[in-house]
């Protein structure tokens, strides 16, 4: 992703590196401090730290079908975003399979979502991310799997999170949550994360240009085998530096969800009228490009 300089009066940082050495009383301060912090040799004794590969996956859960996405966010005149683009269903192996194939015709698409610990809940034995003292509150998991070049546009998601990478390399640029205005919040369809108007297509939403031109707070590669604690509310864009695996974990806690809810509860019911009218292809809403 670009890294130029427009702004003069922001310098990029790299969060702070540590290694998790009494995790259960560190975690009580994570939130205190609002700041992201890598966690480094955090995934020992994972069994997807040691055995998620791209083969891994081919050998284990070939015929497994999985829904692989081709979709970016698009600005509509009226104001608010859309997602543009297309969606299929594929086998694992030939997902895969797609992903070496470094010069072909079509870049390989991104298996993102919670579909594959829906089709397989053994996953989720895989991680343990209820080491970090965060298995009694209200969560959500993802799985993260794609090629080399993969762009997630700038966007904030309401919940703490925590991204582990198995595989590969991301680069992250995040944006502190004080930077709200300039960054021009733009409304989805759910009320779960926010969009960046200026990371939008057609005119924006590229790897390669700042949104608005405006610097990161943080710019950093995060590497396989490390944590990113994300807090609440920071803006991120990510780009896949390498092909990569990955998985991360949302949460919500009781006081933050009592400080938020008022503000989402219309927000959600909304959604939820608009998901009832709309028709979705794989549980996406989109519009096929």
């Amino acid at each position: 992703m670009s890294t130029a300089t427009v702004q003069k009066d922001v310098v990029p940082q790299v969060p702070e590196r540590m290694a998790l050495d009494n995790r259960r009383a560190f975690y009580e301060g994570l939130e205190a401090d609002n700041k992201p912090i890598i966690f480094t040799d955090a995934m020992k004794g994972w069994p997807a730290a040691e055995r998620w590969s791209f083969d891994w996956f081919t050998q284990q859960y070939g015929d497994v079908s999985v829904p692989v996405e081709w979709l970016r966010y698009n600005a509509r005149p009226a104001g608010d975003v859309e997602r543009v683009g297309r969606v299929r269903k594929m086998t694992m192996k030939d997902y895969v399979a797609s992903l070496k194939v470094k010069d072909g015709d079509e870049t390989p698409g991104y298996l993102i979502g919670n579909d594959l610990f829906r089709t397989l809940p053994a996953l989720h034995r895989d991680v343990r991310f209820d080491e970090y003292a965060v298995q009694r509150r209200l969560t959500e998991q993802l799985f993260f799997m794609g090629p080399k070049g993969t762009f997630t546009q700038l966007h904030f998601d309401r919940a703490h999170n925590l991204h582990a990478v198995m595989v590969g390399r991301k680069q992250w640029q995040l944006y502190a949550p004080s930077r709200d205005v300039e960054l021009k919040p733009a409304k989805l369809s759910h009320p779960w994360s926010v969009m960046s108007s200026h990371d939008l297509t057609p005119h924006g939403g590229q790897p390669d240009q700042l949104p608005a031109g405006k610097l990161p707070d943080y710019d950093f590669v995060l590497e396989a085998g490390e944590i990113l604690y994300l807090p609440y509310g920071w803006w991120h864009r990510v780009y896949t530096v390498e092909d990569a695996i990955a998985t991360n974990y949302w949460w919500w806690t009781w006081s933050m969800l009592a400080r938020i809810g008022p503000r989402l509860i219309p927000s959600i019911a909304v959604s939820a009228v608009k998901k009832m009218r709309k028709q979705q292809t794989l549980g996406r809403e989109f519009r096929e490009q």
